[in-house]
């Protein structure tokens, strides 16, 4: 006699399998979105707030380029922290080819004359430093504090700088400071454009 299947009989709960997947996923999910929130937060971009490295990263009396923001971070004989832009007032105006600043190099032959020829114009900050920024294409020059050297008129860009909890360098390019050299004062607030 052969059997008949009960037909009454029915598998009533969904596989277990299926709803342990789906519970993972999600919870995959979740933490994936956390750890992105936590990493994009962390690095800036909502703030233009830019952390660099330890500060003590940084020697006293050295330049650093920071190319993805543009900046220059410099560090001063007595410790200070600058962040200058690396294009100025001039270029910045331009919609054409824009020209950068760079430190012009110890090697290049025009420098000791510039030294001489500027050296006693340069900010108190600057006194005895070898270092000059020049911009080719108008050949303007800035000392190592972004102070126009060669006529008045503006200076190279700064942006805030400041040490975080994690004893970390910290640029807020959000936040733009522009002045110009005047006679009586080197760092005349400017208005930003």
């Amino acid at each position: 006699m052969a059997r008949v299947p009960d037909e009454g009989v029915q598998n009533a709960r969904p596989p277990v399998l299926l709803g342990c997947v789906s519970v993972l996923a999600f919870v995959i999910a979740v933490f994936g979105l956390a750890a992105f929130l936590i990493v994009f937060l962390e690095s800036g971009a909502d703030t233009g707030k830019v952390r660099l490295e330890d500060a003590e990263a940084y020697a006293p009396g050295s330049v650093e380029f920071i190319g993805e923001e543009h900046l220059f971070l410099v560090r001063l004989a007595d410790g200070a922290y600058l962040a200058l832009a690396d294009l100025d007032a001039a270029n910045r105006a331009r919609t054409e080819r824009r020209c950068r600043v760079a430190p012009m190099q110890l090697t290049d032959a025009r420098l000791p004359g510039i030294l001489a020829r500027y050296g006693a114009v340069m900010s108190d900050d600057a006194a005895g430093s070898t270092l000059v920024f020049r911009e080719e294409c108008g050949g303007a020059l800035y000392d190592v504090t972004g102070l126009r050297l060669d006529s008045e008129g503006r200076n190279l860009d700064r942006y805030p700088v400041s040490i975080d909890s994690a004893g970390r360098v910290v640029v807020d390019t959000a936040k733009r400071q522009c002045s110009q050299r005047e006679q009586l004062n080197p760092f005349a607030p400017a208005g930003c454009e």
